[in-house]
């Protein structure tokens, strides 16, 4: 017989919470999952939050690797219903990249979490830049609040001494958007921080 109840998506995601604030974590990833198909099947827009509930979870259960994946998979294949606009892409990209900078923080694994720090913040200025928001993107790629915010990602690194170079690297970058290439960033922020 169906039941409203064990299908409805919102009431899983609200159950999935109940599970997990219980520590029942396991039982909670499963109604996560269960929420998610049923979202699939709707025509019904969440933001990109509802889906980092899952990598979240799964660290929280000592899946990191599971956890990781999930995480790819949503700046790879997105999620269901999601807009698929290049004005909102970047912005969702930058909250990935930021859940993804504090998973590495858990883990202490602190140098890279320096590497999602930066693309969540170069990831926002793209999606200002094509949502036309030019005032807002001058001030946000400003040399103070671009200096402050890499200093915040190192000093929690404790690798406040590459600054210098990181800042250069960023600002190098910064210069060709919205065409930033994540993958040569990626390689010369560790570059740096490897030497």
């Amino acid at each position: 017989m169906f039941s409203f109840f064990n299908s409805d998506p919102d009431k899983l995601l609200t159950i999935a919470t109940e599970l997990k604030n219980a520590g029942k974590i396991d039982e909670a990833i499963e109604k996560l999952k269960k929420a998610y198909k049923g979202i699939a099947k709707t025509e019904i827009i969440y933001s990109v939050e509802t889906f980092l509930r899952l990598p979240l979870y799964l660290q929280q259960a000592k899946r990191s690797d599971e956890a990781w994946g999930e995480f790819n998979k949503l700046l790879s294949v997105g999620y269901p219903n999601k807009m698929m606009k290049k004005e909102l892409l970047p912005m969702d990209n930058c909250i990935i990249y930021d859940k993804m900078r504090l998973f590495l923080q858990r883990e202490n694994r602190f140098k890279e979490s320096i590497v999602f720090g930066i693309f969540s913040f170069v990831s926002w200025g793209v999606g200002l830049y094509y949502q036309k928001r030019k005032d807002e993107l001058k001030g946000y790629f400003a040399p103070d609040n671009t200096d402050l915010q890499i200093t915040k990602l190192l000093k929690k690194a404790k690798s406040l001494e590459k600054k210098d170079k990181i800042l250069e690297t960023v600002n190098l970058s910064i210069k060709s958007v919205p065409k930033i290439d994540f993958s040569k960033l990626n390689k010369d922020i560790y570059s740096i921080l490897d030497n």
